[in-house]
This record gives C-alpha cells, structure tokens and sequence, in this order.
C-alpha cells in the first residue's frame, strides 16, 4: 500500500495541468456588434494555426500566486492576420511570461485577410485590441493584475 500511495502522489501532480485547460473569455457577450449571426461559427485549427474567428477571445494564463507581480501582458499572435499562430506566438510566450511572474492574455482577434472575411483592417483590429484591453481591466482584480500595468506584445502581423 505505502507504494501506491508513493506512486498517487507523483502521478497526481502530472495529470492536473493537463486536466485544466486555461479559461478563455469572449471580448462580447453577443458577439461582434454588427456580427452577431457569426459568433457560433466554429474556430478552425491544424497543426499550428488558428482560423475563421468570429468571436474574439483572451485565453488567460495567470502566474503562480508566489510569483505574481500584478503586471499583465496580452499577447497577440501573427499570421499575417488570416490565420493566427497560437501556440508558438501565444501559448508558448505566455507561459514564458508566467515564470516572469507576468499574467498572459492570448487575443484570438478576427482575421481581415482570410479568404471571404467580412472585416475590415481599419475597423475590426483597433476594435479588438481596445476590446481586449478593456475586458482586461474589468476582470483586474479577479486576476491579480494592476489595471495600470496592463501591456501588449504583438508578433509579426500581430504587432501591427
């Protein structure tokens, strides 16, 4: 008995974090005003990107509560904005952010460039982000972040 007990305790550790996918948070309730009928379209993704994003989103990645320094950093993958790269430009560098102590926000925004979008550059990317920013500042405290720390970090077609 005192070897399974051993082996519980080192298996358990192992499976939690794969058992708690990070929350994601929709930047509208409804959807995009002006949108809304798109809103439950299903996301697309393969291998490594993400596409037809209709209902913009922060996926949340908080730092361990000892590390935390109440900055947060929302990050915005590339893709040339008709698809996004998620997981080495979002996943990957908010977990990095994480062992800084660093909250991370991974934006999934709407996607101008894909074939057929309805979206415009001008309009749909400025919306997003501003979106992005406000939710985070609504949700500050519940995530441990000063809302007057609060920056982006953009990759490729992201950091436009």
């Amino acid at each position: 008995m005192p070897m399974l007990a051993c082996l519980v305790s080192v298996l358990v550790p192992l499976a939690a974090p794969l058992q708690d996918a990070p929350p994601v948070v929709h930047l509208w309730t409804n959807g995009v005003p002006g949108f809304e009928k798109l809103k439950d379209e299903p996301e697309q993704a393969k291998d490594w990107w993400v596409k037809n994003i209709h209902n913009p989103s922060l996926t949340v990645y908080l730092p361990p509560k000892e590390l935390a320094n109440g900055t947060g950093i929302i990050v915005v993958p590339g893709g040339g904005l008709s698809q996004l790269v998620v997981g080495a430009e979002g996943t990957e560098p908010a977990k990095w952010l994480n062992s800084l102590g660093i909250a991370a926000f991974v934006l999934k925004h709407r996607l101008p460039r894909e074939p057929n979008s309805p979206y415009k550059i001008e309009t749909a990317l400025p919306e997003d982000g501003f979106r992005a920013i406000r939710v985070l500042r609504q949700h500050a405290a519940e995530w441990g972040v000063n809302p007057d720390r609060i920056g982006m970090l953009g990759f490729s077609a992201g950091g436009e």
